[in-house]
This record gives structure tokens, C-alpha cells and sequence, in this order.
């Protein structure tokens, strides 16, 4: 049986969790953005961009991956686009299309490393060997939960 009530523990788990998410999540955006002046957005874009062949995808499939409503994700590509970030271009059928350009190619490329070192230093350097097993093991088991979660 499923309680409403969340136990000083549960809290304590839940709040830690959302604190520290959050606090690393910002450090490693202001890593990036100080460095190359990609924002978290601008890199989470740019990322899944390159991981599809042709460096490109549909609008629906980027909406469908990051989860933002349709509008939202508009508005974050039309300031990409007009940074020469990304290109946009309707398909006849099939939707529109968002592809990287050469600029934002080259800043993606600049952001990467400054990106893995971050994610090194805020995050993995302070975990123990024993942590990421049962790290991953958590997220996966999260993420198999029904909860309809992404990887």
C-alpha cells in the first residue's frame, strides 16, 4: 500500500536528491556557457543533434527526446537559429527538420571536453568505485519503473 505521507527520511533522500541535481547541473551549464557561451539548452540541443546520423533530426523527435512542450522548443530554435547554431527546413511530409550547422558544430566541439571535465569534477571525481554500480543501478530501476522515462 502507497502512502501520501513522505517520512523525515523520504525527505531527506528526495530534497538531497533535487538539491544536489540541481546544483551540479548548474555548475557544469556555467562550465560550459563561461567557456564556449552555449547555454545548458544550446548543449543538451546540440548533443542530441550529433548523435543522429546527418547530425540531424526532426523537430518531433528532438520535442519527443528533451520533453518540452512544442512551443518551448520553438523558441529555444529560433534563438539557436539566429546565432548560426542550427538550421531549420520544413520536409514535405514529414515535419521540419533541425540540423547542426558549421558554427554550432564548431562551439559543440569546443564544449565537449570543457563538458566531460566538468561532469568529472563536480560529479564523478567524488564518487567511490562501489557508488557508480549502484548508481546506475538506481537510475536504471528508476527508469524501467513505468515512469515512461528517457535514457
Amino acid at each position: 500500500m502507497h502512502t501520501t505521507e513522505i517520512s523525515d527520511e523520504e525527505w531527506l533522500a528526495w530534497r538531497g536528491y533535487r538539491r544536489l541535481a540541481a546544483l551540479i547541473t548548474g555548475r557544469i551549464a556555467r562550465d560550459i556557457s563561461e567557456a564556449t557561451g552555449l547555454s545548458d539548452q544550446d548543449f543538451m540541443i546540440l548533443m542530441e543533434l550529433s548523435k543522429s546520423p546527418h547530425a540531424e533530426l526532426l523537430q518531433r523527435e528532438l520535442q519527443e527526446y528533451i520533453e518540452w512542450d512544442k512551443s518551448r522548443l520553438s523558441h529555444q530554435l529560433s534563438r539557436m537559429s539566429s546565432r548560426g547554431l542550427v538550421q531549420r527546413n520544413r520536409k514535405s511530409s514529414s515535419g521540419i527538420s533541425v540540423g547542426i550547422t558549421d558554427a554550432g558544430r564548431l562551439l559543440l566541439d569546443k564544449a565537449r571536453p570543457v563538458h566531460a571535465a566538468s561532469v568529472r569534477r563536480h560529479f564523478l571525481d567524488l564518487l567511490t568505485p562501489d557508488d557508480l554500480p549502484e548508481l546506475i543501478a538506481i537510475n536504471e530501476r528508476l527508469r524501467q519503473s513505468g515512469g515512461n522515462f528517457k535514457a
